[in-house]
């Protein structure tokens, strides 16, 4: 049986406010944890916050069997299941709060942001509504993985304003989706792998506002348990002027004796993933989520990974050991760690132009078209970058292949001359 999480969580009106509309929650036992930052007036944003998290919490509550199955790995509990089951307590928490707000004159265009991260064994899912954040802390790497819904990120994100102009705007931090404002809500909800030892940050803006880059995260709570931690970074933002309610959770998974091999594995696939052209534009926790979409896979020493003439359906990574690639019988290429193959298979199921062999006791990471697809689905930004990413592999490709062409025409054109010089002059007719 694994050892608990160890977690911790701390809230602060801050040094400007007269209410704390921050909430929060922590049940350790379910592996659910959450922040929210309400607004409104008359303290409207508190009611927004503490509803919406009491909702969410009591959603995902009911689904607490699926989860154990999730985090045990049976295979009938899908990892979309957990991510559907957050959507919709999400989804729930906006009606709830949005019908509050229409019963209650006071209370109109009341709302909050909401980031909840559901800890499932080696899986991790979060939903995301608004500017709080989660971080992933793991070794000496600090990973954010939400992504802001605020004008100031929209405008970083189009590239049509200037940093300088963004910092200088009076709305920059004004939210763009928030839970109870509107009918409906778009909830960001997305799953990556887990490792043993990894450390959870979940905080609001009133914290995040003061850290100049997310890297900054770590030298404050390094070293610190997760009570010490939590209140350290409390503190911290008091310190830089506390302008707004803070709040910040800590959830650390347990250690493991294994806790090494995992980090090197998924350290040796999120490296080699973020170098493939195909993935080359996308954002660290994107990368995250495409990890946790491909599957893990062993190969016993001369099994045909892929067959020559099969559709094609997935591309792989090579973690470890290596391949051989034969073409007609022949061999052509061989593959070792951080190489891949198959990639043309995640934009069309064309016949495998080769066969590829394991050498030696082979681990692979494949990535199903399908999956690929799926993710681009979740995401519409990840979709455009990954799109764009493979137009420009494939127009390179395409210039590559004009190019030997051009060659191989001029190639031609000259042997034609010579044979014409040959046939209009043979050899024995030739100066001496």
């Amino acid at each position: 049986m694994l050892a608990p999480l160890r977690l911790s969580a701390r809230t602060d009106v801050g040094r400007r406010r007269e209410h704390n509309e921050d909430a929060f929650h922590c049940d350790g036992a379910l592996g659910l944890f959450i922040v929210a930052d309400g607004m409104g007036g008359h303290a409207a944003g508190e009611v927004a916050s503490a509803m919406a998290v009491a909702c969410v919490a009591r959603e995902v509550g009911r689904y607490h069997e699926l989860l154990a199955a999730v985090a045990r790995g049976d295979a009938a509990a899908r990892p979309d299941d957990v991510k559907a089951v957050l959507a919709e307590a999400v989804r729930a928490a906006n009606v709830t709060v949005r019908a509050a707000a229409e019963a209650d004159p006071s209370r109109r265009g009341m709302g909050t942001t909401l980031t909840a991260l559901v800890v499932a064994g080696r899986r991790c899912f979060v939903a995301h509504v608004g500017d709080s954040r989660a971080y992933l802390l793991r070794g000496a790497d600090v990973r954010l993985l939400t992504e802001d819904h605020s004008v100031a990120n929209e405008l970083r994100r189009r590239g049509r304003v200037s940093p300088d102009l963004v910092e200088r705007m009076p709305q920059k931090n004004a939210i763009t989706r928030a839970v109870g404002v509107f009918a409906s809500v778009e909830v960001d909800t997305f799953d990556i792998l887990a490792a043993p030892g990894d450390r959870f940050v979940l905080c609001s803006d009133g914290l995040h506002r003061y850290l100049d880059d997310d890297g900054a995260l770590r030298p404050l709570i390094e070293g610190l348990d997760e009570d010490a931690a939590a209140q350290r970074l409390v503190d911290f933002a008091n310190e830089r002027g506390g302008a707004d309610n803070v709040t910040a959770l800590v959830v650390t998974l347990p250690d493991e004796a294994t806790r090494p091999l995992v980090l090197a594995e998924l350290s040796r696939s999120y490296t080699s993933l973020s170098g493939l052209p195909f993935f080359r534009h996308l954002e660290p926790r994107e990368i995250l989520v495409l990890q946790a979409a491909a599957r893990a896979r062993d190969v016993e020493p001369g099994a045909a990974v892929v067959r020559e003439g099969d559709p094609g359906e997935a591309m792989f990574l090579i973690l470890r050991g290596g391949c051989v690639v034969k073409k007609g019988g022949t061999e052509i290429a061989r593959l070792g760690p951080g190489e891949h193959f198959g990639e043309m298979a995640l934009v069309e199921r064309a016949p495998r132009s080769a066969t590829v062999f394991a050498e030696g006791d082979t681990r692979l990471l494949e990535i199903a078209r399908t999956d690929f697809f799926r993710v681009m689905r979740e995401s519409s930004d990840t979709a455009v970058r990954l799109l764009w990413s493979i137009v420009t592999v494939l127009a390179a490709r395409l210039r590559e292949t004009s190019s030997q062409l051009g060659e191989a025409r001029e190639q031609r054109a000259a042997d034609d001359l010579t044979a014409q010089l040959f046939d209009t002059y043979p050899p024995n007719l030739w100066p001496r």
